[in-house]
């Protein structure tokens, strides 16, 4: 039905649909959305003259519908000599698709930050999302056509704090190439969210095309060159940690631009490396450290770090989980990267449902955004 809802609202963003004729498609559907609030209940004001496409008369007119008792009846009112047809209250036009609502569901879903804003022109700032180093703001627009670049190329001048802008659209893109090159060199990408949501939970499968743009940059500066021969970093991947927990013991991380959910256990020990990693001493930290810590429960079991490892794995540059969670061949391990890839949002790590997160994060340097990567 969602599919249904984009396609006519492309078509106009205020259109409204008859119980019916979304029931038609899914009974199932049309109750959940309705519970959601994505589909809305337009109670008519008292003397509007409520209208219905059909049935029509001979004429080919569109008939008003009346009261008559505990009736509906739909006439024509410049043929009133074709009599009246009986109408039902499901086939009467009061139900809106609330673009408000939806796009409060997809920011909810995908743990969007910043406020959410009407912009002039029909269009809605949704929020943004941090992936490695880099802002995305995330804008919808219920129509997109060549007219639109003038207001598409400023943009970025509205989303001043944004790296990059994503211009959601429901069902069309833009497939003047032209028109694509022009906006991407303003750092703003076009993509039709009909494809990328999941239509139960409202999620957006974007990370494999965010990474496009934002792939892991191998170019250092000559301060971090300097910390990898100090220290040995195995690795030059980029892995921040959101905060935002999307459901019980689940916690979003992002390991080189791509979303990845892990649980408590194994974030607990990604966050207490992360803190280690932050010290600037190479960020090893001792097995029975972890243990007197409660991070881990068993100094001889090393099964967490292997569980770790292969949850992140397949997100690597090189697909190594055991570089990246280096162990020393002793009682020592580290997250081999170098200290300026590892971000996180504190604020929101403060105020996670884990007590044991809550108190390694507040032990953590305040984060930055490391936007110099150019050499010196």
């Amino acid at each position: 039905m969602i599919d249904f809802l984009l396609k006519e609202i492309e078509k106009s963003p205020n259109q409204i649909f008859t119980k019916s004729e979304l029931e038609s498609i899914s009974v199932e559907e049309f109750a959940r959305l309705k519970k959601s609030g994505v589909l809305a209940f337009r109670q008519p004001p008292e003397r509007e003259l409520e209208r219905i496409r059909l049935p029509r008369c001979q004429h080919g007119c569109s008939l008003t519908v009346s009261p008559v008792g505990d009736q509906l009846e739909a006439v024509c009112l410049d043929h009133p000599e074709e009599g009246s047809f009986p109408v039902h209250h499901d086939d009467l036009f009061r139900y809106i698709f609330s673009i408000d609502t939806f796009l409060n569901l997809i920011r909810k879903a995908n743990g969007f930050e910043g406020k959410f804003r009407r912009i002039e022109g029909g269009y809605f700032y949704i929020g943004f999302k941090l992936y490695d180093d880099k802002q995305v703001g995330f804008i919808f627009i219920p129509k997109i056509d060549k007219s639109e670049y003038v207001t598409l190329s400023g943009l970025k001048h509205i989303c001043e704090d944004d790296d990059f802008v994503i211009v959601l659209t429901p069902v069309s893109e833009i497939d003047d190439v032209l028109l694509k090159k022009a906006i991407r060199s303003s750092n703003i990408i076009q993509i039709s969210i009909l494809p990328i949501l999941n239509p139960e939970t409202f999620e957006l499968q974007i990370s494999d095309i965010i990474a496009k743009y934002l792939r892991p940059k191998s170019v250092l500066t000559a301060r971090q060159k300097k910390d990898y021969n100090k220290y040995k970093y195995l690795c030059k991947d980029k892995i921040h940690l959101s905060g935002f927990a999307p459901g019980y013991l689940s916690n979003l991380i992002l390991v080189n631009g791509s979303e990845i959910k892990i649980g408590d256990s194994l974030f607990h020990l990604l966050l207490r490396l992360a803190l280690e990693l932050k010290g600037k001493n190479g960020g090893w930290i001792n097995t029975y450290t972890l243990f007197d810590e409660h991070i881990i429960s068993d100094t001889d079991r090393y099964q967490i770090y292997s569980n770790l490892r292969s949850a992140i794995k397949g997100y690597l540059i090189e697909k190594d989980g055991r570089k990246f969670i280096e162990s020393d061949g002793s009682t020592n391990y580290r997250i081999s990267t170098h200290p300026d890839f590892v971000t996180y949002d504190k604020r929101k790590l403060k105020r996670h449902q884990n007590a044991q997160i809550r108190r390694i994060a507040g032990e953590l340097p305040k984060s930055r955004r490391i936007i110099d990567t150019k050499p010196k």
